[in-house]
């Protein structure tokens, strides 16, 4: 497979530049015209590397783990919102309201339900993956330690 890559200049909300690059392989399984499955990639690589969140805890701010998840789950609602055909319609929602819903109905989809199926099982055999080369490395130190 060929790598695909984008580049997003723009401002967040409050007006400041923000440039993303981003390279990678686009396996075009959401969409057959390229750019969206990588794009997805990206923000899931984003979610998953969240690693700063222990250090405001250390401070004592020990619900930044929850106030990072709000942050995203408002922004998936403002994405539900923006890929609605009825927006108007949802103009009296909160942006939490819309995720609260689709939480509620996504099970309803068979093709939603099956995306998240395969994703999951891709997602548990990383971390098994990832939990293996953390044992192997774990036993190399050890090993090396009765030397």
């Amino acid at each position: 497979m060929e790598k695909s890559w984008f580049e997003l200049n723009d401002v967040d909300r409050k007006g400041n530049d923000i440039k993303i690059k981003c390279e990678g392989i686009d396996d075009k399984e959401l969409a057959h015209f390229g750019g969206l499955d990588l794009h997805v990639k990206a923000v899931k690589t984003l979610i998953s590397n969240a690693n700063g969140t222990s250090f405001p805890e250390k401070e004592g701010d020990y619900s930044i783990g929850d106030k990072v998840v709000a942050l995203y789950l408002n922004e998936i609602g403002e994405l539900i919102r923006n890929l609605s055909s009825e927006r108007d319609y949802l103009d009296g929602y909160t942006n939490m309201e819309l995720v609260e819903n689709f939480m509620e109905h996504w099970k309803e989809n068979q093709e939603v339900l099956s995306v998240v199926q395969r994703d999951d099982a891709l997602i548990k055999q990383d971390n098994e993956r990832v939990r293996e080369e953390e044992d192997a490395i774990w036993d190399d130190i050890m090993s090396g330690l009765k030397k």
